[in-house]
């Protein structure tokens, strides 16, 4: 690709290699990611950890949600209070914005066990359905070390998780390179493996059987 790039360099645009490496660096980091199925121990481990690194529970809320659902972390920030349905025990996940399920806006219901519904209840206490689940303080820099919370406001991406899962991971003792996206690849293979027919299985994760099939 580099090769054909040098050829046609004048034809190109000038920022094509930077593109080439941005492009390549991303299918490698989710190939890798899609390789990372740690067992249910390692999960619990995880999840464990985030609460243990946040003293708001902001981030072990985050990373029960998504290991719970197998939701990615674009769907779980757009939880609202009332998808957390007490009862019957499951979460009204968002569909995916991006694809074939950008056009359905029926939420995904997904069963989830006590223990998740239970850990989310300071989140559910005292507030308005329509809030979203998952906040999170935004932070200011005020000094050379020092940080002051500005708002609360849902995860926009991974990055601003960034250093907690890092604390998290070593705490878990899982490999360095862990991401978190194996919380969701994770789940996928967990349900494979309790025989959930995969039509089902891509159903509750927002995917397609063929994707599945894929990996």
């Amino acid at each position: 690709m580099n090769a054909s790039a040098d050829l046609h360099r004048r034809a190109l645009p000038s920022t094509i290699s930077a593109e080439i490496k941005s492009g390549t660096k991303a299918v490698f980091a989710d190939s890798n990611a899609r390789k990372q199925v740690l067992p249910d121990a390692e999960i619990r481990r995880l999840v464990d950890s985030a609460f243990a690194v946040d003293d708001t529970s902001d981030f072990g809320r985050l990373v029960l949600v998504m290991a719970a659902t197998g939701a990615r972390l674009s769907q779980v920030a757009r939880i609202k209070v009332a998808d957390v349905e007490v009862a019957p025990s499951r979460i009204m996940v968002p569909p995916s914005r991006k694809g074939w399920a950008a056009k359905r806006a029926t939420p995904i219901a997904v069963p989830v066990g006590a223990d998740v519904i239970a850990r989310l209840q300071p989140a559910l206490s005292g507030r308005r359905g329509h809030e979203p689940l998952l906040l999170h303080w935004h932070k200011k820099q005020i000094g050379p070390a020092e940080w002051e919370g500005v708002d609360r406001r849902p995860w926009a991406s991974a990055s601003a998780a960034v250093r907690h899962w890092a604390a998290a991971r070593d705490i878990a003792a899982v490999p360095a390179d862990t991401v978190m996206l194996c919380l969701r690849h994770s789940s996928i293979v967990r349900a494979l493996s309790a025989s959930v027919p995969v039509r089902l299985v891509a159903a509750l994760h927002d995917t397609s059987v063929q994707m599945i099939e894929a990996h």
